[in-house]
């Protein structure tokens, strides 16, 4: 995890319109740290109000209308499938792209990203989680758009205000060396990963205690790894040399932190998401079937692994790091028991 803290204290980027608001989001994201640390502690310190959450001699008579609300019951086996949508804040991070083809090895410093979480398909994800009493296993697939800053948003579409970054480089590009500052454009026509920045999580959960009897915290922390659709095409490159393709990227983690709100058999969360991935990608010219076809891009990515072959123009490799709030909601339910009316 200490790649993970190291990433959540340096600085991340966004941008609004035309202007990049580092400085801003700077002071925005101090204030978001700030927040989850509040809301840490809160989950930790906090169980033992609900005990004082409810009139006395009354809680028995209301929770027993409600399986979600009834604390006379024992804590057992409870089942969660829900969904959710979020807005991610990425870091900057470094890029070391080497193509094979055209004798470049160069490192882009300090890219930032654009998440673009709104255009579809909307950045969130699924999942399931299963708890025994105060303890929990989350399953987690989450969907992002991670763009860098070419003057195009998802799937290259037109801007109204286009932004194009111009980086730190060093190293070879075609053989020369590197400029110290680039122009993205100069390198990439397209460099994002919008179907999307995928990543499958594995995360024990922890609910300390209630709130009040509809209101519950949790928090976890856990790894999986990243599935990126990764998209990588070079200034006038043709459609076949193209990269296109969902590739396993690398290890990834997260930590999340958020209050649960039952209603019945209804659960309605607001959470707060930190997530992380080391992306190491092959630009292949492959392109994936209708942008859509993951297990077949898995498999023939496997395929290439076992046969020792080499990508055919290169390799890239990156961190992606980033700050969500999201909400969402699932249906529960407690195995061998009748669902709440």
């Amino acid at each position: 995890m200490g790649i993970l803290i190291a990433n959540a204290w340096s600085r991340p980027t966004a941008r609004v319109g035309v202007v990049d608001l580092d400085s801003t989001w700077l002071r925005i994201d101090r204030l978001g740290r700030l927040a989850a640390c509040v809301l840490l502690v809160a989950i930790v310190v906090r169980p033992w109000i609900s005990e004082q959450s409810m009139p006395a001699g009354t809680s028995r008579e209301v929770e027993g209308r409600d399986p979600s609300l009834d604390r006379t019951r024992p804590a057992g086996r409870e089942i969660l499938l829900a969904g959710y949508a979020g807005w991610p804040i990425y870091y900057r991070s470094n890029v070391q792209l080497n193509r094979n083809d055209e004798k470049t090895d160069v490192e882009l410093k300090r890219l930032g990203w654009d998440g673009d979480a709104l255009y579809f398909p909307i950045d969130g994800g699924i999942r399931s989680v299963e708890w025994w009493g105060p303890f929990g296993f989350m399953i987690d697939f989450l969907h992002n758009k991670a763009i860098a800053r070419l003057g195009k948003g998802a799937h290259g579409r037109k801007l109204s205000h286009p932004v194009i970054e111009e980086v730190e480089a060093s190293g070879t590009i075609k053989g020369k060396p590197a400029p110290e500052r680039i122009k993205l454009t100069e390198i990439f026509e397209r460099f994002e990963f919008t179907h999307g920045h995928n990543m499958l999580f594995f995360t024990p959960m922890l609910r300390p205690g209630t709130w009040t009897p509809r209101l519950r915290p949790y928090l976890g922390v856990g790894g999986g790894f990243a599935l990126p659709h990764v998209e990588v095409w070079r200034p006038g490159e043709d459609r076949e040399d193209r990269t296109s393709e969902y590739q396993y990227g690398g290890p990834a983690a997260q930590l999340v932190a958020g209050l649960e709100l039952r209603s019945g058999n209804f659960s309605y969360f607001f959470e707060y998401k930190f997530s992380w991935a080391s992306i190491k990608g092959a630009i292949t010219g492959d392109e994936s079937w209708k942008n859509f076809w993951m297990p077949g891009d898995l498999w023939r990515q496997f395929n290439r692994w076992w046969r020792g072959e080499e990508p055919k123009f290169g390799r890239f490799s990156t961190r992606l790091s980033a700050h969500q709030l999201l909400g969402g909601a699932g249906y529960w339910w407690r195995p061998g028991r009748t669902p709440a009316p």
